[in-house]
């Protein structure tokens, strides 16, 4: 276990003053006091100075990502008029995702977990930077957009799976729950956030001053970064040097035989592929479904993170428990159910209150994910399965393709309802066929 306190980290008052800022007291369960710590129950994890960089800069980063989706989903429509070209943009963005996933683990061991996390923040600073440059000059084309989304998808596939492995490393497995729970309440936050400010941000100073928003959130998010401890990170993988196929496949092995870890990866490529494609066509519905203009979208986008802040809480309630894998995947049957109940209305307001409840299950579905795979996986394959599960999310552009392609030959609404529908029997389908799944099998609960 990292020690939890060491004077010899500068501005560790400032950090524990921003992230008292970001998080609130979950939990007053009582907890060992050796060092006189001064976070105890859920939020024991900010007494360690990096993770309190981590995660401050994790804030920021899910805030960009956020407000990124919204901004280039109105640009795209406003350029083209097509939900074709909008479920483009996500193929570009996500199909990295694809590619990358099974290697993305044996990367992040071969390079360093804390080397790949500075570097993809670097890139992602310098494409917003430009496509601000961009419209500021009133320069920017569709194929710009699409380079962006394929360069940002790429560091995305290494960032989040270097991010997702490094937190037992400074937290340790028993923290990881805990470290799992802060996280989630500060990206629900940001997802409330991260849609209306960018909509808002729309509206007041249009697509360019988002952009030169979203460069200043990057800087400060590679601040926190830069001043993570370099000593705190695991030994190099011996298996890293191996051949790259050789890893995946023992990687993909492994996880054959770990029925927890396998449930959770279908459930991802189920999901993915059929239901979350929802976020490319919210334009569509706001601005032709719905009448609504870029502070309507922006509170589409708000009202997802609503319930999956309140569904936070009910997340909470199982992180001592094996039925989380239960949780998991009811959560994702429950958002896939909401989603077709959005796609056939026709009402705003209505609509808002169906993400609301879509967004409890879906965070379910998102905390869980990683935090089911980061207590069943074996360290050496931490990130071999965490890279598995980039792959499942990398289902998602020709999911996404999909979806467009349906909204274009029939109708929006149709191609959400089938696609949502089915998805939610698909994951019925999972949790019925893996008995070691509904079992937990191999998940170790601290």
């Amino acid at each position: 276990m990292l020690a939890s306190s060491d004077s010899r980290y500068t501005g560790q008052h400032a950090d524990v003053l921003f992230l008292k800022l970001l998080t609130i007291k979950m939990t007053t369960e009582p907890d060992a006091d050796p060092d006189g710590e001064t976070f105890h129950g859920s939020l024991a994890p900010l007494n360690i100075p990096d993770y309190r960089r981590l995660l401050a800069s994790n804030t920021l980063w899910w805030m960009a990502m956020w407000m990124e989706l919204i901004v280039v989903g109105w640009l795209v429509l406003e350029m083209t008029d097509s939900a074709w070209q909008l479920a483009l943009i996500g193929f570009y963005r996500m199909a990295p995702l694809l590619v990358l996933g099974l290697y993305a683990g044996p990367l992040c061991d071969r390079i360093g977990r804390r080397t790949i996390i500075i570097y993809s923040q670097v890139i992602n600073l310098g494409v917003n930077a430009t496509i601000a440059c961009l419209l500021w000059t009133d320069q920017l084309t569709i194929w710009q957009l699409s380079v962006g989304a394929t360069v940002m998808g790429i560091t995305w596939a290494l960032d989040w799976t270097a991010r997702r492995s490094f937190l037992p490393d400074l937290v340790g497995r028993a923290g990881t729950m805990d470290a799992m729970l802060l996280e989630g309440f500060t990206q629900n936050v940001t997802r409330i956030l991260g849609p209306f400010s960018s909509g808002a941000l729309i509206a007041a100073l249009g697509a360019t001053g988002c952009y030169f928003t979203l460069t200043g959130t990057s800087i400060l998010s590679l601040c926190f970064l830069v001043r993570l401890s370099k000593r705190r990170i695991s030994p190099p993988d011996p298996k890293a040097s191996s051949s790259p196929i050789k890893v995946v496949i023992e990687g993909l092995q492994y996880i054959r035989h770990s029925p927890s870890i396998l449930g959770v990866l279908l459930i991802t490529v189920i999901l993915n592929f059929l239901a979350f494609p929802y976020m490319t066509l919210l334009p569509v519905f706001a601005r032709d479904i719905l009448n609504q203009g870029p502070i309507g979208l922006g509170l589409l986008g708000t009202a997802n993170g609503v319930g999956a802040f309140i569904g936070l809480f009910v997340v909470r309630g199982f992180r001592r428990s094996k039925r989380m894998t239960w949780v998991y995947g009811l959560g994702s049957i429950f958002m896939s159910l909401a989603l077709v109940g959005f796609a056939l209305s026709t009402q705003f307001y209505l609509s808002v209150i169906l993400l609301v409840i879509g967004g409890v299950g879906q965070a379910c579905f998102g905390i869980l994910q990683s935090s089911i795979v980061l207590l069943c996986a074996r360290d050496d394959m931490r990130s071999r399965a965490m890279g598995a599960i980039v792959l499942g999310i990398g289902t998602g552009p020709p999911g996404r393709l999909n979806t467009g392609a349906l909204a274009e030959a029939f109708s929006a609404p149709f191609s959400l309802a089938l696609t949502c529908g089915l998805a939610a029997i698909l994951v019925l389908v999972v949790i019925v066929s893996l008995p070691g799944f509904r079992r937990a099998e191999g998940l170790e609960i601290s």
